[in-house]
């Protein structure tokens, strides 16, 4: 599959690039849905990180940090292949970043 830019390698990274490419309609409405249910975008934002990201094609620098972030360095070893709970903590970045922003705005 072609990728047009490089991967990103930290949670900073892949959510500034996901927020960059969303619009503005978008970013209100993941802003606005409450922190527990987050779990509402595992089927469409959440997806979508699956291919810009690289989770299922071999970024493993990403889901590298998603599991020591998620588990800690001493158990991360167990997850660093597991994508979904990746794209979880990548989708709880997104949404801190625009509601401190929402909130600052």
């Amino acid at each position: 599959m072609y990728n047009r830019s490089p991967w990103p390698q930290t949670i900073n990274d892949a959510a500034e690039r996901i927020i960059a490419i969303m619009n503005d309609k978008e970013r209100i409405k993941v802003s606005s849905i409450p922190e527990g249910k987050l779990q509402k975008l595992r089927f469409s934002l959440g997806r979508y990180l699956y291919s810009d990201l690289g989770l299922l094609e071999g970024n493993d620098a990403l889901i590298k940090a998603c599991a020591i972030s998620e588990h800690g360095i001493f158990e991360s070893h167990f997850f660093q292949k597991d994508a979904d709970s990746a794209s979880d903590v990548i989708l709880e970045a997104i949404w801190n970043r625009l509601t401190r922003h929402t909130i600052a705005t």
